[in-house]
């Protein structure tokens, strides 16, 4: 996504924040935006308090001086403002890219309401992946197993010729979806192994995403939302 495009969003999803939300903060380069247009936003005279779903998120919003909670001080959450991998048109959701898929689906289940932000080319007809599955380093020989077993391609995901640990301390393997049908099927599946502790397919859909078309920020809803969404 270039630049100006995720400045446009942000500028967008500040619109929908009001004083006093407790706002869920996701993480990567799309929600960075967000969080710097936030913390001008606090700068100004606005008063929220956030929860982060990763320590690159807690530390961005300390230096701007945005005020945090834990995840056990937050007695609800307003709002879930974050980037997303892909969505089809049943709003079914691919997250983990930037590696806080974990935390970023506690957080989203625990919201009120999901405003994702995403670039045209998100958009899918259908989930492609890579799916993220986070793993206990101990279970990644069963689990790559399973998943080779089945036909799956699988990636160990790297981060500077090291395999990338997340702010948990695990592993997340990377795997292919295209021998696979059902992706939601899969993650239900990978979720019964033992040594797996989430993966990338979110259950909780967004209520609304945000989007640029023709140099234009459009909201578009969720189908069963009867408001349609349009022009930002």
């Amino acid at each position: 996504m270039y630049e100006q495009e995720k400045k446009m969003l942000a500028e967008a999803a500040i619109k929908q924040v009001k004083n006093g939300m407790i706002l869920g903060l996701g993480t990567g380069s799309t929600t960075r935006s967000f969080i710097d247009a936030l913390g001008e936003w606090v700068k100004a005279g606005g008063e929220v308090q956030g929860v982060a779903t990763s320590n690159e998120t807690v530390e961005q919003a300390k230096r701007l001086n945005i005020p945090l909670l834990s995840l056990e001080e937050a007695t609800h959450i307003d709002l879930v403002i974050d980037g997303i991998d892909q969505i089809d048109p049943r709003f079914r959701v691919l997250k983990g890219g930037g590696g806080a898929l974990f935390r970023e689906k506690v957080v989203a289940l625990m919201s009120r309401e999901i405003l994702y932000l995403a670039d045209a080319s998100k958009f899918v007809h259908h989930l492609t992946g890579p799916l993220p599955v986070e793993i206990d380093a101990f279970a990644r020989p069963y689990v790559e197993r399973y998943l080779r077993d089945k036909q799956l391609d699988v990636t160990l995901r790297e981060h500077d010729g090291q395999p990338f640990v997340t702010d948990g301390g695990h592993l997340i393997l990377d795997v292919d979806l295209e021998r696979v049908q059902d992706v939601r099927h899969l993650a239900q599946e990978l979720k019964s192994l033992t040594g797996v502790l989430e993966t990338g397919y979110f259950e909780r859909q967004p209520d609304h995403v945000l989007t640029v078309e023709q140099g234009k920020v459009r909201q578009v809803a969720h189908p069963n939302l009867r408001d349609g969404g349009g022009l930002v």
